[in-house]
């Protein structure tokens, strides 16, 4: 399949998310675009690890794509998803679907790699979506499709647009080592076949590569860096894939920045990447690509609405071994870990976020009247972050790190880069592992900036600090907008030193809840010298 460089897209370990349940903008009202999908979700594997949240992608999909009024949906999950199956529905779809209509291909599942059938073709590897019947040996092995079949069925369609969508992964590691105790689905599988000769490698050969001039009315959403796999984790109460649970929201309209009722490929863009770093502390980075750079989706919903008053959300605390003798405000104690937001490991007192990063560690020393603070803070830290991502779904301020998300040694030199598509104003703070405030030096009343540095559109700013003391996780946090911000800032330098608490938290929510404003952040993860991942 063609690379994503060109603008198309071969089949990667992405976590391609849901669905485009709209239409190409423009045309009459009166006779609206069609709306057709194929969403196909496999948890229950017979020869592989179970999932636990592809069916549940997989009706979110189905879901959204009825709320637009798609004129017809397919639903396959688990067993029902077999080979024949897959491409008999497709075919089926793709009669129906004429010029100007969407065509959605949805994969929520296991995925694989192997060697590649085509030895003189332009990719080293075949990357492919793993069946509910898959397995290394005998007539299991005919249960996969691979990238090489995908791009044909999809360039078979040629009036249509096209949008292939999964939440998959075909191998690799993480961006930063996991606690191991948290065991959460991971959407790859070891494939393992012999030098294939059967059915499927037959039909491979016979295809041939794809032509990438076919390939232009179609759009792809990459969930992951190629070599990097993709978490299943607990999004409101649920195990699901983040790609998917994000795109689900970009149809109902959340992606619509400008509320003009069309999603283009930048406002999608903008919303995946955001939402899935967001979900996921960045061990996702999410990519969206489309044959033609002028498609542009009619949405149902429109978007813009204005942000409206907010709370800041309870978390779900799982507990697995020890209970700390205190309770923790803002927090419901959750039996399952799958369905957690965090979890305390009371025996060495650590603090776990969903992704199985560790984000606080507490002095074994600490008695309960000396620890409580320390959680209670982590905890509303954590709850701030969710706010802020629920207030803001979508904005041009990127704040990153330079060197990349991975976990950073003390003494150790870090750069940030914070971006803007526009002039405005910013704000920095960081969060410490324990949800002490620190407002960044040089932001006073009555400093130059009054209350914020000025961006300029396109310029980014840079800055280095020094990895020190305590060791965890730390989150640098911009707020802008386009004029001061000094009743914020007041806050904040009123907060500086202390450990965030839910007044805290209410008050940001009420400054920030129906105001015009960009955030983002960025986690430093961080160990002490000589300790180990």
């Amino acid at each position: 399949m063609p690379s994503s460089a060109s603008g198309t897209a071969r089949l990667r370990c992405v976590s391609l998310c849901a669905a485009l349940a709209c239409c190409i903008a423009g045309g009459s009202p009166a006779a609206p675009p069609g709306v057709y999908g194929l969403v196909v979700g496999i948890d229950g594997y017979e020869h592989l690890n179970p999932l636990n949240g592809a069916v549940n992608d997989a009706r979110d999909v189905r879901d959204a794509l009825e709320g637009m009024a798609a004129r017809d949906v397919r639903l396959l999950l688990d067993g029902e998803a077999t080979r024949e199956a897959v491409f008999r529905h497709w075919e089926e779809l793709a009669r129906m679907a004429g010029a100007g209509d969407v065509l959605v291909f949805h994969f929520a599942g296991h995925g694989g790699r192997q060697v590649a059938t085509l030895r003189d073709g332009h990719e080293a590897k075949d990357n492919m979506f793993l069946l509910a019947g898959f397995r290394n040996a005998g007539e299991g092995t005919l249960q996969r499709i691979v990238d090489n079949e995908i791009g044909h069925m999809l360039a078979s369609e040629e009036e249509a647009t096209v949008v292939f969508v999964a939440d998959s992964c075909f191998a690799g590691g993480m961006v930063r080592s996991m606690d191991d105790r948290l065991r959460g689905g991971v959407r790859a599988a070891g494939v393992h076949l012999a030098d294939a000769d059967d059915a499927v490698s037959e039909r491979v050969r016979a295809l041939g590569e794809v032509d990438e001039s076919r390939l232009g009315r179609v759009i792809w959403i990459y969930g992951q860096d190629e070599n990097k796999v993709t978490q299943e984790i607990p999004i409101d109460g649920q195990v699901r894939g983040a790609l998917s649970h994000v795109f689900s929201r970009a149809l109902r309209g959340e992606a619509d920045a400008d509320g003009d009722g069309s999603l283009d490929v930048r406002e999608l863009k903008r919303f995946v990447n955001k939402g899935v770093s967001r979900l996921t502390e960045r061990r996702q980075r999410p990519h969206v690509n489309a044959g033609s750079g002028d498609l542009s989706i009619r949405l149902v919903t429109r978007g813009a609405a204005g942000i409206g008053a907010v709370e800041a959300r309870t978390l779900r605390i799982h507990y697995p071994d020890a209970r700390p003798p205190f309770d923790l405000d803002g927090t419901t104690e959750v039996h399952d870990a799958q369905l957690a937001d965090i979890l305390y490991f009371g025996t060495d007192r650590k603090l776990i976020y969903k992704t199985g990063d560790t984000v606080a560690e507490f002095d074994a020393d600490d008695d309960a009247r000396e620890l409580s603070p320390k959680l209670q803070g982590a905890v509303e830290k954590w709850r701030l972050l969710e706010l802020l991502a629920r207030i803001e779904p979508s904005d041009d301020l990127e704040i990153g790190l330079a060197s990349g998300d991975a976990i950073y040694t003390e003494g150790e030199q870090v750069a940030f880069r914070i971006l803007s598509a526009s002039d405005r104003t910013v704000l920095l703070f960081n969060l410490a592992y324990d949800g002490t405030v620190q407002v960044l030096p040089g932001f006073d009343r009555n400093g130059p900036h009054r209350g914020g540095i000025r961006l300029r559109a396109g310029r980014p700013l840079n800055f280095e600090t020094r990895v020190q003391e305590p060791f965890g996780a730390d989150h640098l946090v911009a707020i802008a907008a386009e004029d001061d911000q000094r009743d914020l800032l007041r806050m904040l330098l009123e907060a500086h030193g202390k450990r965030a608490g839910p007044v805290f938290v209410k008050e940001v929510a009420a400054i920030l809840g129906g105001s015009e404003f960009g955030a983002d952040w960025v986690g430093l993860f961080t160990r002490g010298a000589g300790n180990g991942e």
